[in-house]
């Protein structure tokens, strides 16, 4: 069944940077496409309570604002981070003020970006559907599930304690961008590892004794 079409918000993004976005987008995302931009979160908002917006594609000015204001207007739009540069302390600023994910326009890989887009809009919305779907690149061998299931188990105590650390440490701790980076790469390696799981889509239920209690807690 074909998708209505798509809605997506540019915000605070200068206008050359909106031309090459545009772009990017409609190579991203399968038309009918309705695209706006607006030049901050403030002016968003109303626009955000009056209609269905399905994306919002936020650059690093903007997103040094608190952008859960946008959860509370439109619970059911993805907001996600554009830096044009692989800044992995501006990364984890977009997240701390309320981005789902974030993308890194030059150098990145095509790949990582619609990843990052699929987890975005599957998490909050369930339209991933409206990405383009690119065809699979061919690989040698699928990852033995024993050792995606073994993974797994390694990475649910990673996240689970990167979690837990953070939830005891204040915003100011000099330690806080540490244990954010941790949790950030554990849950993109979770990701990637569900990418590999053959023929399942979800991966194996972890035998860890302590994913329980912290899993629950986990952002």
């Amino acid at each position: 069944m074909r998708h209505t079409s798509a809605a997506v918000m540019l915000i605070g993004v200068s206008p050359p940077l909106a031309l090459a976005l545009d772009a990017w987008v409609r190579a991203q995302i399968t038309e009918p496409l309705d695209m706006t931009s607006a030049a901050s979160v403030s002016e968003a908002l109303a626009d955000l309570r009056s209609r269905r917006v399905d994306l919002v594609l936020v650059d690093e000015a903007a997103a040094r604002h608190e952008l859960r204001a946008i959860h509370e207007a439109s619970p059911a739009t993805a907001i996600v981070g554009v830096g044009m540069n692989p800044d992995k302390a501006a990364q984890l600023r977009m997240l701390r003020q309320g981005a789902h994910e974030t993308i890194c326009l030059l150098p990145s890989k095509d790949l990582d970006q619609q990843q990052a887009l699929e987890r975005a809009l599957a998490r909050v919305n369930g339209r991933a559907d409206i990405l383009i779907q690119t065809a699979p690149q061919s690989s040698a061998a699928a990852a033995p599930p024993r050792l995606i299931h073994d993974l797994n188990n390694l990475l649910t105590s990673i996240n689970g304690f990167a979690d837990l650390l953070l939830n005891q440490l204040p915003p100011d701790h000099p330690s806080r961008m540490g244990a954010e980076q941790i949790r950030l790469s554990g849950k993109r390696a979770t990701a990637l590892l569900k990418a590999q799981s053959p023929g399942s889509s979800s991966l194996p239920p972890s035998s860890s004794p302590v994913a329980p209690s912290i899993a629950s807690n986990a952002a």
